[in-house]
This record gives structure tokens, sequence and C-alpha cells, in this order.
């Protein structure tokens, strides 16, 4: 009762449920209360018990980085930690124990209520095997930087500690990642065995950067090194390739280079193999070298479309076209570019008009006295042909008449670039709509009237680079029409074999921009690019016609009909019931001829037309 009135009172705190079991003996508990009231520096002051500390996301976010290393080294069986320099240095004595560390706190976890209840218990056994290697000595702790002493946290049924022995300390995981994220050594992975099969199948932006990790790397560059020898090259070019990791050019673009004094790895590839080299290589960090403009006499702008403008960087240079126009006074504003080596000869045919400056760069093909031939075939003899050389860097440029052209047999260079001033026409091609019947051949006859031919280009308001439909069966004089006024539409005549339509393509001076389906139906439609604009000729079946095109047509396009019986009139009427025409126009026509002296004239069948224009998005 004496010890019991000599016991100090203290404060209380709110009851709460108890979790461990009450001593039996109310003696015992009387000891323990007193031997912790007892002032002792050895031993601290007694806070209130927690339940253990879950560990949190931001500690399990660690885990990715560190484990893929530890794994690496256990992977070689080599020692998991080396010894490293001080100020730090950790060994780990059981690799079991680091393995199973290791697997329990790889695994990304979202919450702490996730972790398995054995692998938390078998996580605090293997931190006290650690925490008793370093008690007996298993870390080096520096004086320089001491290791933080970390308080225990322990199980909801584990006992306190004896009296007499200083307290374990336990990491917990975010403690443990700590000290292994200090001491672990940098693993060089290279020589790992599969690593040419990943590096095979990564994509080239993402293998050159995976391989030059740490490093800054400049963007893909195409460089025109211009006509001199050596190139004349601006301090940002010179920047760029000395800053390059890989240069790729042809073998003409690569010598010129030689002077320079490069350490990058140089890389011989073809014009027309710059996709595939860049593919085998990589993009980031390489540079393409290109004699002249990198634009304009390279792959620039396919690349550039292909890979989009913020991963391809164009660096000019003199071209060959500019310094053509440049050596004859003209401006490169006032030329038109038909360039022969992205296109074939009757692309230039196609475009063909009088008093027009044409800019022409051969390929290995065609020849001056080949293009001298079209320009007189095409009503163009005495066109003004200058052919423009590049001997050593320097221009040469020598002026013929199309008709002395092509009686020369003198030999030029295939990389000559030939600037035309076509001046005026012998009308063999109409400069507008207006086909004569020679130019149509034997489909002259069953050739759509010239007036609503006419009519109907006017409606349909071609535009360059669109897509169109010409729908008639049998003839093809409205495709004709529409890719000679458009040289640069892409058009499709949809009902005529294609053998036929090359002759009449030939005959009306029409280029390459326009090709043959001769197996048409509504049902295939969805196989042909979408149009911007199409026309139909009315006949069998034009109901079904009109409405797959309407629902293949873009938005904004414009739909031409025209109707030349009966029948088709009142198709042109129901669709219109469906989708209400914006206009309409019906022509009389009657043919004049001589008979017998006297001029007489044939009435035809009217022809009655129709407009639909499809609305954008987003209008009514």
């Amino acid at each position: 009762m004496a010890a019991e009135s000599a016991k100090p009172t203290r404060r209380k705190a709110p009851a709460r449920p108890s979790r461990k079991k009450p001593p039996a003996d109310p003696v015992e508990a009387l000891a323990v209360d007193v031997s912790l009231a007892a002032p002792d520096e050895a031993q601290p002051k007694p806070k209130v018990k927690r339940a253990p500390r879950k560990p949190r996301v931001a500690d399990v976010a660690l885990v990715d980085t560190i484990t893929a290393d530890l794994f690496a080294v256990l992977a070689h069986d080599e020692p998991v930690l080396g010894q490293v320099e001080p100020p730090v240095s950790v060994s780990l004595p059981e690799r079991v124990a680091a393995n199973e560390v290791t697997q329990l706190v790889r695994q990304p976890m979202a919450s702490a209520d996730e972790i398995p209840d054995a692998d938390a218990g078998r996580l605090e056994e293997v931190s006290d095997e650690l925490t008793g290697d370093a008690d007996r000595g298993g870390y080096d702790e520096s004086p320089a930087q001491p290791r933080r002493r970390r308080k225990r946290r322990r199980g909801r049924a584990e006992p306190s500690g004896s009296e007499g022995q200083e307290e374990a300390l336990a990491l917990d995981t975010a403690a443990l990642l700590q000290d292994l994220d200090l001491n672990l050594p940098q693993v060089d992975l290279s020589g790992l065995p599969g690593e040419d099969e990943v590096r095979s199948e990564l994509a080239p932006a993402v293998q050159a950067e995976a391989l030059t990790e740490g490093r800054s790397v400049q963007p893909f560059t195409v460089l025109g090194l211009g006509l001199e020898t050596p190139p004349a090259l601006s301090a940002q070019a010179l920047d760029v390739l000395q800053g390059a990791e890989r240069i790729l050019g042809t073998a003409e673009a690569l010598d010129r280079l030689a002077g320079l004094g490069l350490e990058a790895t140089q890389i011989l590839c073809a014009a027309n193999d710059t996709h595939l080299a860049l593919h085998d290589n990589g993009y980031l960090g390489s540079v393409l070298v290109v004699v002249g403009d990198g634009a304009a006499d390279g792959p620039g702008a396919e690349l550039l479309a292909q890979l989009g403008p913020g991963n391809v960087r164009l660096l000019p240079g003199v071209g060959r076209v500019s310094a053509a126009c440049a050596s004859l006074g003209l401006s490169g504003e006032l030329v038109s570019l038909v360039d022969l080596r992205r296109s074939p000869l009757a692309a230039l045919r196609g475009q063909l008009r009088a008093h027009r400056l044409f800019a022409v760069p051969l390929a290995d093909s065609p020849t001056p006295q080949g293009v001298a031939r079209l320009l007189v075939d095409s009503g163009f003899a005495q066109a003004r042909v200058w052919v423009c050389e590049f001997p050593a860097g320097t221009v040469r440029s020598r002026a013929w008449l199309a008709t002395e052209l092509l009686d020369a047999h003198e030999a030029f260079d295939i990389r000559a670039v030939l600037i035309i001033a076509t001046g005026p026409s012998a009308g063999v091609f109409p400069e507008l709509p207006g086909l004569n019947d020679a130019a149509l051949g034997e489909g002259a006859l069953a050739a759509l009237p010239l007036a609503v031919r006419t009519l109907a280009l006017a409606w349909l308001q071609p535009s360059a680079w669109e897509t169109g439909w010409a729908i008639a069966e049998g003839e093809a004089s409205l495709a004709l029409e529409w890719a000679r006024a458009v040289p640069t539409a892409r058009l499709h005549a949809f009902g005529i074999e294609p053998s036929i339509l090359g002759v009449m393509m030939a005959s009306a001076g029409v280029g390459e921009n326009l090709s043959a389906i001769p197996a048409a139906s509504p049902l295939r439609c969805r196989e042909w690019p979408m149009p911007e604009a199409v026309f139909i000729r009315g006949g069998a079946g034009l109901t079904d016609w009109l409405a797959a095109a309407w629902a293949r047509l873009a938005p904004g396009g414009r739909l031409v009909a025209t109707a030349e019986d009966d029948q088709a009139r009142a198709d042109l009427l129901t669709f219109a019931g469906q989708v209400p025409a914006e206009a309409w126009q019906e022509l009389s026509l009657s043919r004049g001829e001589t008979v017998a002296g006297r001029l007489r004239f044939a009435p035809t069948a009217p022809v009655r037309l129709a407009l639909w224009r499809k609305p954008l998005a987003g209008e009514a």
C-alpha cells in the first residue's frame, strides 16, 4: 500500500482499447510503471504506441528505377553490391535476403492496403536481419556523413525490447530503398544478351534517343551544299556537320566534305535509297547532305511531308533551278517549275501555254532534244530554250530555238536545267476548254456537246490539287477538258478503256493527271479516293450513281449531272426531291450544216443540267 501511495500521478489519456494483453500480476504491472517513471538517460521516455506506418505512394514510386539495376546484377551472378569508395560503402551479406526484399518492393502498388500481410511480415523480418548486420559492423558509417537512425515500426503483436540492450533499428520500405539507391554501383547494360534484338524493334527516332541518353542530340537535318566546290557553307551549316553523329549522302556529296575534317560517321546512300538508309541508321543526329538545294535537288520536300515539320530541319543551298534563273536574270517567282525528275515528259505537254516561262530540270532519260520535239509537236516551234549546265560548280547557259535544238547533235549534261519561253501558240492545243473533233478522234460523235461541257465546268469550278470524278459511259470528253484546264488536278474517268483514253490524251495534249477506270459501278465507289468535284453524264442507273456520288462527296464539294432523255430527266427530278438542287439549266442546241449549198440547222435533243453543293460541316 505504501508503494501505491508513492506512485506519481500522471495525466491520463482518453481510454482506448488495449492491443496487448495486460499482465496477470498487479505487482508486476506496478513495477513496470515505476521503472518507466524513473529518470534514466539510457532509457528514452516512452511514447504512445502507434500502428505501423503504411507505405505511401511516393515511397513506392522509387521502386522501378532501383530494382531494374539490382536484377541486372543478379542476372550475371555477380556480387549484389560491390565495394565503392568512401564516404559510404555497403555490402549485403545475404543475397537471398536482398532478392526477397527486391521482390517485395519492386511491385508498384496504388495504396498501402494492397500489401499482403505475409509479404509485409517477411519484409519486416528481412529488415531486422539487415539491421542486425549493421549492428555487427556490416555498415561502415563515416563521420562526415553519419547514417540517420530511424525509429523502429513494430507490428501489433510484436513485444517491446528487453532491458540492457540497445533498441534495434528496423528500416521501412522507403529507408531501405534510399540506402540501396545511395550505394548501388553503376551497371553497364551494353553487354547484356539480346541487346541487338531489342534495338532492332525500336523505332529509328526512339532508338537514336535511347543510344544517346544523357546527350543533346540535334534533329534530323537536310543540308544543301550548293553548287560550288569546295562548298561555301554558313556558320550554322558547319556547326550542324560538326555536331552530327551520322552524315548520309551520295558519293559526290560526301566527296565535297573531304576538306572539312569531320569526325562523324559517313554513310553512302543513293538518291533513291534515302528513306531506307535513314530507317536503318536512325533519324535523330543524322544529317543528309545534298548537292545543290536540299528541297529542290534532293528528297527534302518528301521527307518534310513524311516526317512532319517538327522532325525535319531544312538548311537551303543554291540549287540548280535558282542558279539557272539567276544566270539569265530571271526571278524564280515568274517561272513555272516542271520537274521531270519526279514526273514524265507528258506532264510538260499538259502544262504548255502561250507566253509562259518554264524551268525544266532534266532527269537521266529526257534529253534537251526530246523536250524540243515535244515543243514542236505542241505548236511551239519558235519557243526559246536555254540549256543551263553546271561544269565544275559554274553555270554555262546557251540559247536555242526549239527547231534548232531538235536538230542539234551535241551531247548535253544529263543534269542540265532548261529555261523555256514558249511565245505564241500555233493553236494545236486549246488554251481554254474547247477541244475540237480532231482532238477527240473517234469519240467525237458520242462526245458531249461543247456548250454543255463549258457550262458543266463553269458550275464545277475545278481547282488545283483537287480530286475529281468524271462518270460517263464510253466517252471522256469532259474529263479531257477538265484535265487540260487544270493540269495539277487528280482526275479519274469512269467507264472508258485505258488504251482508248491514252490515245485521246495524246491527241488533246493532256498530261499524266488523268486515269481510266473501265469497270465502274456505284457499289465500288468506296474503293476510290474521296472527290471534291463530280460530273455524271445521265444514262442507265443514274439514280444509283447520284446517291453513291453524293455519299462520297467531300463537304463543300460540287456535283453536276446532265440528262439527255426523258428517263434521265425523271431520275434527276427524283433525286432533287430528296436533295434539293442549287441550280437548273436546260440547253437546246441546233447544229448548222450546209446541204446543197444552203445552210440548215438541225436541232438536237435538249440537255438538262443540275448542280448540287454539299454543305460544310456545321452548316444546315
